[in-house]
């Protein structure tokens, strides 16, 4: 059965952040679109869909305006990066960094096929391969990149807007 898209902001039954037009116009602008270009319609939509359930149970800043919103966005208190004067999002809108980040997960959605996104790719844990008496030493599992680590592009767009996130590193003075 074929998905249907429902992006009404701050819906009770709302499934997705984007519509596929949007997410059309956008990959009309972007290099390697080929999964993009040889997906289905419905590939498309399950794709849009799973991208933003994985992006709405992240921790963002601010709070969800109503309680009975299905996404995690719209959110009040939560601050736009992009302001020159620090202003909040408007309660009744998705913001465009959101809706970039869900187009990009959604290509990684397609791109994985089969495979899980949120799990490690096994040539990730490889540090060293050897094919002459075959020896392979994998990565440290603290020096491989994690969840949404792995696709810089969406941590690009949502990475000011998560909870605990911040644009500064701490300096440490001996």
């Amino acid at each position: 059965m074929a998905i249907t898209i429902v992006d009404t902001v701050g819906g009770a039954s709302s499934n997705s952040f984007v519509l596929l037009s949007e997410w059309s116009t956008y990959m009309e602008g972007r290099l390697n679109s080929t999964k993009f270009d040889d997906a289905t319609t419905d590939s498309k939509n399950r794709a849009l869909a799973e991208a933003t359930r994985y992006l709405s149970a992240l921790a963002w800043k601010g709070y969800r305006v109503t309680a009975t919103q299905a996404l995690s966005w719209p959110r009040q208190w939560a601050h736009d990066p992009d302001s020159p004067t620090q202003d909040y999002y408007d309660t009744d809108v998705v913001p465009v960094r959101v809706d970039r980040a869900t187009f990009e997960l959604a290509l990684e959605f397609l791109r994985a096929g089969t495979s899980d996104v949120a799990s490690l790719p096994g040539d990730q844990l490889i540090k060293r391969e050897r094919i002459d008496v075959i020896e392979t030493e994998y990565m440290d599992s603290h020096a491989r990149p994690k969840g949404l680590q792995r696709y810089p592009a969406v941590m690009r767009e949502i990475g000011q807007l998560l909870a605990g996130s911040s644009l500064t590193t701490p300096v440490v003075r001996g």
